[in-house]
């Protein structure tokens, strides 16, 4: 019978840590300094206020609400945020912003942000004929805080109208949009 020669442990184990160490390494996130992705640094959802059928008039906000979920670090610029409902068959008001932090910024001069987490609503009307799945299409524009400004880019979330939503009156002070020219009212 032949003795087997035995390997001390660590002899054993080297291979398997190296292979380990090199694998972690790889996983690793890039540099802290290096700036996320803007769909990394600014994570936009939607959801749909008042989904329950609702007559028109009863004080309830209809319409979807934004929320963006900003990185530490990061900032969105409150004027550079512009929002489209597809498809066009829903008549949107103007986005209500809260009023965000004024600072004075290096790249826009005074401008107002948002840090952490914003929620912008957007009224809407639809008809009853109309439910199923919309997209808001996000042009948006923020920051690496100190690093980097990002050139505007577009994000898109998807929400769904349930059938039955009724038709949402817009407040006297928000009339609809005026529809294109040469098209009926």
């Amino acid at each position: 019978m032949q003795a087997r020669s035995r390997q001390p442990p660590m002899k054993k184990l080297l291979p398997v840590l190296a292979t380990c160490l090199a694998a972690a390494a790889s996983a690793a996130p890039a540099s802290s300094d290096e700036p996320l992705d803007p769909d990394k640094a600014f994570v936009p959802t939607a959801r749909l206020v008042a989904a329950a059928p609702a007559a028109a008039g009863t004080g309830e906000r209809h319409g979807i609400d934004v929320e963006y979920r900003i990185e530490p670090g990061y900032y969105l610029y409150r004027n550079r945020l512009k929002f489209e409902l597809h498809p066009a068959n829903v008549l949107t008001g103007p986005p209500e912003f809260p009023p965000g932090i004024e600072v004075d910024d290096p790249f826009l001069g005074k401008s107002a942000i948002f840090r952490d987490r914003v929620t912008i609503h957007i009224p809407f009307a639809v008809s009853m004929a109309r439910p199923g799945h919309y997209r808001v299409r996000i042009v948006a524009q923020g920051c690496a805080e100190d690093r980097i400004c990002y050139s505007p880019f577009v994000q898109e979330v998807a929400v769904n109208i349930p059938p039955g939503y009724r038709v949402m009156d817009f407040p006297a002070t928000q009339a609809p949009p005026a529809a294109p020219r040469g098209l009926p009212r």
